[in-house]
């Protein structure tokens, strides 16, 4: 058995340990405030010196030298309740949950620093550890970053589990990654009554229905081929009883796309359609915009480096651009923004698990990943430091 392997084992029950913790005790954006001490009380015992940084979020540097490399871990869960109630360790936290699997790469990254910890004077250079708040809203990346989290890092990178792909599996792809994520909400005003005198009213139901359905012709018909764009209404409000006609409809829904140029035609389509399927029915519409994380763009240098790794590591059959780029939305993408890097995913599907995916209520980490991600993540550093770590 190779020394890594070796260092890793011994580590490894501890880390599993430590994942269960966290998972049984999940905090939402800026509000991680026990997962914090939790990560701060590990990285002092290595003798390093933890940053607090975006209030809930920490960074620490092992090593010195010129060049410095950045690995971020997200640490927050989700708002919603988990539905594994035979689980040793599931969530005591009503109504919060770890169903995205940030409490695996919080656990692993406190793995990675123990590792790099133990073989600090092999190091030719700095790494410095991201533990960061919030990405899963409001967004813990950008605050990070204007508190200096960044400050001398020379390249960046990032890694999610991946439930949809085969454990022992590495899926990246070199320039967009992950989609820009907005949402949107159509209010259609209409003129209410009594539900037994339609012809005396504009009935903002109707309208609100008719504009549901020809917002899916935006991406068949106003998009090209080549570019992917989701856009999807996901709730829909109005009335209060079974015989009054409501005087207002109110719809709201997500767009995802991967180019800015898109996102401007999708948003004028958008205006388009429910300002035009509302006068249609004799209605008005009006639509907002909160424009939420940008697109994940991985650089290609950085990309390329992954992609070698992982063909040595996993084996160049396991290595693939297959599914990307997604449509999911990750606000790694604004450290991407200030820094060369790339952020990349490991598969964890197995025979006999769920493999729920992620933000799945039944979706639990899955723990074998645990030793095979520790040993990229300390490959990754010794090559991109010229050292040999184990």
């Amino acid at each position: 058995m190779n020394p890594l392997q070796q260092a890793i084992d011994a580590r490894v029950e501890a880390i599993t340990d430590l994942r269960h913790d966290i998972h049984s005790w999940p905090e939402p954006g800026f509000e991680e405030v026990q997962t914090q001490q939790r990560i701060r009380a590990e990285l002092t015992a290595l003798g390093l010196t933890p940053h607090v940084c975006a209030k809930t979020g920490l960074y620490a540097d092992i090593g010195t030298g010129e060049r410095t490399i950045g690995l971020r871990a997200d640490i927050d869960c989700l708002r919603m309740t988990e539905a594994n109630p035979t689980l040793p360790w599931r969530s005591k936290r009503d109504g919060c949950a770890h169903m995205c699997g940030h409490d695996g790469h919080t656990s692993v990254m406190v793995g990675v620093a123990q590792l790099i910890a133990a073989a600090a004077d092999r190091l030719n250079g700095r790494v410095r550890l991201i533990f960061q708040p919030a990405e899963e809203g409001p967004g813990g990346a950008a605050q990070m970053i204007a508190e200096g989290a960044l400050d001398g890092v020379d390249e960046i990178y990032g890694m999610h589990n991946w439930p949809q792909a085969p454990m022992g599996t590495l899926r990246t792809i070199a320039g967009p990654c992950m989609a820009q994520v907005a949402s949107f909400r159509a209010i259609i005003h209409g003129k209410g009554g009594h539900a037994s005198q339609p012809q005396e009213c504009v009935d903002p139901i109707l309208a609100a229905s008719q504009v549901v359905v020809a917002l899916q012709s935006i991406v068949s018909r106003s998009v090209h081929y080549q570019d992917s764009v989701v856009v999807s209404v996901t709730t829909m409000h109005g009335g209060e009883a079974f015989n009054v006609i409501p005087d207002q409809v109110e719809l709201s829904g997500t767009i995802r796309v991967l180019r800015d140029e898109v996102w401007q035609l999708v948003e004028r389509r958008i205006r388009e359609v429910v300002s035009g399927v509302a006068s249609a029915h004799g209605a008005s519409g009006e639509v907002k915009f909160d424009r939420m994380y940008p697109a994940l763009v991985n650089t290609p240098l950085e990309t390329a480096h992954v992609e070698r790794l992982g063909r040595e590591f996993f084996g160049a059959e396991n290595v693939s651009t297959d599914q990307m780029p997604m449509l999911g939305a990750e606000d790694f993408a604004y450290f991407l923004q200030h820094r060369p890097g790339c952020f990349f995913f490991l598969g964890t599907a197995e025979t006999g698990r769920s493999n729920a995916p992620c933000h799945a209520t039944n979706f639990d980490f899955n723990d074998s990943l645990i030793s095979p991600a520790m040993a990229f993540w300390i490959r990754l550093v010794e090559d991109r430091l010229a050292c040999r770590l184990y």
